[in-house]
């Protein structure tokens, strides 16, 4: 039995919300967050030294035209501005390192949500799912940004309020008191802009997800004259994303206005308090430098916490995202069964049209389902892979569809009637292993090879099975790559094989030669069963027994001599 959903949801350590994925995050790089916030500290109180090494510089060797003292200051500075480098310099690679390390760990975790999960996102596209999976997790992962330059910033604050209270209790007073005021200001509107980033980041994806559509079809829509209908629907998709764009920069620009203004309010009165001492002969004239120049690099670390607050609201947003998709799908929905056999049983599968079927395939039995309705036919494929509730009435060896363990491919194989090719070799496609790193070369038999009728394709490329194949298969046909898909299902060698429609892009002659191979190599293994959904009249001739499902009615079966002497309908469905 599968452990409940809770439990395994447990023991996977995914974080449940937003704020628990960025403090894994933070516990997952903290041998680089603790010494690049020290550093980055470092470089923000050199920075805030400066102006009162020069307030020192102006009492202790200018006024009194002291050279020795000149000279030892020249001496300090240097080494200020030394430190002051260095420290930056290297605090900044630390916190880099672990954002770009954490923003990789996020891809690769998002990225295993729709591969390993059946049902992940099922309501988005593609395009959005992509967008959660590298926009959404490289901005989730600007939290080190945030911690590096807001956690400094705010380090420096703390460290100049002390120097100036000991200096001069009223200007310490008056900046302990407006500079938290000006950011209790600066985050009160952060969960707005966290809000309208997740809604931008939203509009971000569905404007990806509408450009991925229009490039897969774009042949058809220049084949079409469907150009501008393509173009006026991304416009709109984008024009959708760039207005969710300008909302969040209008909240953050009005955010980082507040913060000016409440700095600036704060410097002033720090200026009027100052000048004040001075003119009463109680603070000397390097003093006055040294707290005039503090208290405008105040601004400085006061901007940094301003646009932190707004990174943090959409790092925020996109950490949501990526708990939406890892909650998307339960972690043990795949469950953990593997097929005793290959006896395939279809007990009451419910079709869009409220029928429902039934269906047998014997251990070694080979037949072909020739559905006349295409939902129900992908209704069916769709149970088969475990991809719809339907899954529950399929029993694969003995067990439920919906309860076997996700990486099965070697017991049970759906190949779907949409082909999908990927970047790579016509090898790493059907072997579904790129080894071109380790130089490897995946061997693929020979049988499937001609089963699959790819040899024929291989014997004009010069590069054979090593022929590059681009992004979707685009330099190749629609028969070459329906090949090459049907070669991937064989090269599997499973115990059970189901194929929708496997040579509909393939001339005569070639799917004749193809359905005789096919039946040849699927019973030279002994036990294997196969499944073909189809209305192919050489895959029908070839089969062990076919099942018809009419528009309305039952189901019938025997050979596709017998069916078509005795079904009306059947001779229609097959002949069209």
């Amino acid at each position: 039995m599968s452990a409940p959903t809770s439990t395994r949801r447990q023991d996977t350590g995914i974080p449940s919300t937003a704020n628990g994925l960025l403090l894994r995050a933070i516990g997952r790089r903290k041998r680089l967050v603790g010494p690049g916030l020290v550093l980055m500290t470092m470089w923000q109180l050199c920075e805030a030294l400066v102006p009162i090494a020069i307030g020192v510089i102006v009492d202790r060797a200018i006024i009194p035209l002291d050279a020795t003292a000149m000279l030892w200051s020249v001496l300090g500075l240097i080494a200020l501005f030394t430190v002051l480098s260095l420290s930056y310099r290297f605090g900044a690679r630390l916190s880099n390192r672990a954002l770009q390390e954490e923003a990789h760990d996020l891809r690769v975790e998002a990225t295993r949500v729709p591969l390993t999960r059946r049902r992940a996102m099922d309501d988005a596209s593609s395009g959005d799912v992509l967008s959660v999976c590298s926009a959404d997790a490289d901005v989730a992962a600007l939290v080190f940004r945030q911690i590096a330059l807001g956690g400094s910033a705010l380090i420096g604050i703390v460290g100049i309020s002390a120097y100036l209270l000991w200096t001069d209790l009223l200007v310490g007073l008056i900046v302990l008191i407006g500079v938290p005021l000006s950011l209790v200001l600066v985050a009160l509107p952060s969960r707005v802009i966290s809000r309208h980033s997740t809604a931008q980041q939203t509009a971000i994806g569905m404007a990806s997800s509408r450009a991925t559509d229009i490039m897969t079809g774009l042949r058809v829509l220049k084949a079409g004259g469907g150009e501008r209908w393509a173009a006026e629907q991304y416009r709109d998709a984008s024009r959708a994303a760039a207005d969710a764009g300008i909302v969040t920069a209008e909240r953050t620009g009005r955010v980082q206005g507040i913060g000016s203004l409440g700095m600036a309010v704060v410097l002033a009165l720090v200026l009027l308090a100052a000048g004040y001492r001075v003119l009463s002969g109680e603070m000397a004239i390097g003093t006055l430098v040294s707290v005039v120049g503090v208290a405008v690099f105040f601004e400085e670390p006061v901007r940094l916490i301003t646009a932190m607050v707004s990174i943090f609201a959409r790092s925020h947003g996109a950490a949501q995202r990526l708990v939406d998709l890892q909650a998307s799908a339960p972690v043990d929905e795949s469950g953990s069964e593997v097929p005793e056999g290959s006896h395939l049983q279809v007990s009451g599968l419910e079709l869009p049209d409220g029928r429902e079927l039934d269906l047998e395939v014997a251990a070694g039995e080979i037949v072909a389902l020739v559905v006349e309705q295409p939902a129900a036919a992908d209704a069916v494929t769709l149970a088969m892979a475990g991809h719809s509730d339907g899954a529950d009435a399929v029993l694969v060896g003995g067990h439920r569809r919906s309860s076997l363990a996700a990486a099965i491919a070697d017991h049970v194989v759906v190949a779907p009637h949409r082909v999908d090719l990927f970047v790579g070799t016509i090898r790493s496609n059907i072997a579904m292993r790129h080894d071109g790193e380790a130089h490897v070369r995946v061997p693929v038999s020979d049988d499937v090879l001609r089963a699959s009728a790819v040899a024929e394709i291989i014997e004009h490329l010069p590069d054979g099975l090593d022929h590059v194949v681009q992004e979707g298969g685009r330099n190749l046909s629609g028969g070459q790559r329906q090949r090459i898909a049907l070669a991937r299902a064989l090269h599997a060698d499973p115990d059970v094989l189901v194929l929708h429609d496997p040579t509909s892009a393939v001339d005569a002659v070639t799917e004749w030669e193809i359905a005789q191979a096919v039946r040849r190599l699927r019973t030279s293994r002994p036990g294997r069963s196969t499944l073909i959904v189809t209305s192919s009249p050489p895959f029908l001739a070839t089969v062990d027994r076919v099942v018809h499902l009419p528009r309305s009615g039952e189901t019938h079966s025997g050979t596709h001599l017998e069916l078509r002497e005795s079904s009306a309908s059947y001779r229609t469905a097959v002949d069209r």
